[in-house]
C-alpha cells in the first residue's frame, strides 16, 4: 500500500487505530503528456505518497494525499515541474471524523440514511429483514474471507422462476458509500411504495451483497481508514491483495503493479483469493437465470461497462451503453448530478481482472455494470454523511431506469427466461464471431 509503512507498522504493533491528522489531500491539475508522465513515475517510484486517483492521459485531476511531513516535498516537487495543485483537504482525519459511523439499533429495524456503519451492524440488520419478512428475504453466503469471515447476501424474491438481477458491493474497503448503497436498494425494494420500485422488487429475484469484503472493511473500522485490499498477509510485512483485479478476466493484462505494497497489487494468480474464488463460485451457480449484474465502487461519478483491456466496442456494447446514458439521464433529475458512462478502458483507464469483466466475458451475462459512485474527487473516499441520501436516491433512479430501458431493448422479461436466454445465445455467437 503507497503510504508510510513506518507509520503503520508503529500503529499495528501498538494496536493503536491510524490517524491522518493534518494529512493534507491535493488536487493536482497535469496540463500535458509529459506531466502526467511525471507524476506516473512519481506514484511508482515514492510509496510514501497515496494516489486516491490514477495520472492517465485521460485525467481531468489526479488526487493524492501526504502526511505532514512530506507536504512539504511534495509541493516543492510540483512546484519544480510547474504542476498546478491545490489543497481540497488541508486535515483528512476531519472529514473522517466527520464520517457519522452509527451502531444499528434492533429494536428500530432500520438503518439510517445519514451515517455509515459497520460489519457486525450491517449483518444484524440483514438478519433481522430476513426475520421480519421470511415469505420474502432469504440469506445466503457467497463465498468466504481470507479470516474466515462469510460473505453474507439477502435474496430477495417473491416467488420462484424469476430472473435475476445481481448487486455485489464493498469489494475495495475504503469505499464506505459503495455497502450502505447496496443497503438502501434492499431497503426500497422491501418497504417502497413507489409502484416502479414495488414492480422491480416483485418482477425479479434480487441477489444483494452489501460488503464482499468483509476483512478489509472491518480493517478500515477499526485500524486504517484507507484500506483498499483484503488481509492476506503476501509478505512478512505486507498485507492485502486487490479483489478487484483478482478475477479470472485477462489476468494481470493492465491496471495492476507487481510490488505487494502497491493498491493494484493483483495476487500471485487469478482467484488467488477466497474471497473472489467462493464468490465466483457461488455466481456461477446462479449464472443462467442473471439478467443484469451490478458492481458498487466509489468515487468519480461513472458508469462503466465491460472491458477494461480494450476500447473496442465488445459484444452488446452499444445497446449497453445506451441503455447505460438513458439510466444515467434518470439520476441526473434530482439533484443534476452528472455521470459519465462508457467501458472501462476509455471512461477511466485500462485494468484487467474485475469482476464485471469475468462476469461478462466467462458468463456472458446480458447487462453488466459498475456504478462509480459520487464524489468527483471534492471529498473522494470521504463522503460526507449528507451526501448519503442524495446518492441513494439517485443511485436508485438509475437502478430502476436500468431496468425499464433494459426491458425496452429486449433484455430483461420479468419472470421468463426465454428471452434473456435467447440473448445470451447471440452474445455467445458474436464473441466466436469477433
Amino acid at each position: 500500500m503507497k503510504i508510510l509503512y513506518s507509520f503503520l507498522l508503529f500503529a499495528f504493533a501498538s494496536g493503536e487505530k491510524f490517524r491522518f491528522d493534518n494529512y493534507t489531500l491535493y488536487r493536482i491539475v497535469p496540463e500535458n503528456v509529459q506531466q502526467i508522465k511525471i507524476l506516473q513515475d512519481l506514484q511508482n517510484t515514492d510509496l510514501s505518497f497515496d494516489f486516491w486517483t490514477d495520472p492517465l492521459p485521460t485525467s481531468e485531476f489526479v488526487n493524492v494525499m501526504s502526511s505532514p511531513d512530506k507536504k512539504t516535498i511534495l509541493e516543492g516537487f510540483l512546484n519544480a515541474n510547474d504542476l498546478k495543485f491545490e489543497i481540497t483537504m488541508s486535515n483528512v482525519q476531519e472529514a473522517i471524523d466527520k464520517e457519522n459511523v452509527k451502531t444499528y439499533t434492533r429494536n428500530s429495524r432500520s438503518l439510517t440514511w445519514d451515517a455509515y456503519y459497520q460489519l457486525n451492524d450491517i449483518e444484524a440488520w440483514m438478519a433481522d429483514l430476513a426475520a421480519t419478512y421470511p415469505d420474502i428475504v432469504t440469506s445466503f453466503v457467497g463465498g468466504t474471507s481470507y479470516e474466515g469471515r462469510e460473505i453474507k447476501g439477502l435474496k430477495l424474491s417473491h416467488g420462484s422462476g424469476k430472473r435475476v438481477i445481481f448487486i455485489e458491493s464493498g469489494i475495495h474497503a475504503r469505499e464506505w458509500i459503495t455497502p450502505t448503497t447496496a443497503c438502501y436498494i434492499i431497503s426500497q425494494l422491501l418497504t417502497s411504495d413507489d409502484e416502479e420500485i414495488m414492480a422491480a422488487a416483485r418482477n425479479f429475484d434480487w441477489y444483494i451483497i452489501p460488503v464482499t469484503n468483509p476483512d478489509g472493511y472491518v480493517w478500515t473500522h477499526t485500524d486504517f481508514r484507507m484500506w483498499r485490499k483484503n488481509r492476506r498477509q503476501v509478505t512478512s510485512t505486507v498485507y492485502g491483495v486487490d479483489l478487484n483485479r483478482n478475477w479470472n478476466s485477462n489476468f494481470m493484462a493492465e491496471g495492476v503493479s507487481l510490488n505487494p505494497d502497491a493498491q493494484t497489487y493483483p495476487g500471485a494468480g487469478p482467484f488467488s483469493e477466497p474471497e473472489t474464488r467462493t464468490l465466483s463460485s457461488f455466481i456461477r451457480t446462479i449464472a443462467d437465470s442473471i439478467d443484469m449484474y451490478i458492481s458498487f465502487h466509489s468515487y468519480s461519478q461513472l458508469l462503466l461497462v465491460p472491458y477494461g483491456n480494450t476500447t473496442d466496442p465488445l459484444d452488446n456494447y452499444e445497446d449497453a451503453i445506451n441503455i447505460g446514458r438513458r439510466a444515467m439521464g434518470a439520476l441526473s433529475v434530482r439533484y443534476g448530478t452528472q455521470y459519465v458512462t462508457g467501458n472501462i478502458a476509455e471512461a477511466i483507464y485500462k485494468a484487467t481482472g474485475t469482476s464485471i469483466d469475468w462476469v461478462k466475458e466467462s458468463l456472458r451475462v446480458p447487462l453488466v455494470y459498475c456504478y462509480e459512485l459520487r464524489d468527483r474527487g471534492t471529498n473522494g473516499f470521504l463522503l460526507p454523511a449528507d451526501q448519503i441520501l442524495p446518492n441513494h436516491l439517485e443511485v436508485m433512479d438509475s437502478v430502476i431506469e436500468l431496468i425499464h430501458q433494459a426491458k425496452r431493448f429486449g433484455y430483461m422479461n420479468s419472470g421468463s427466461g426465454l428471452q434473456a436466454s435467447i440473448v445470451m445465445v447471440a452474445l455467445i455467437v458474436l464473441k466466436f464471431v469477433l
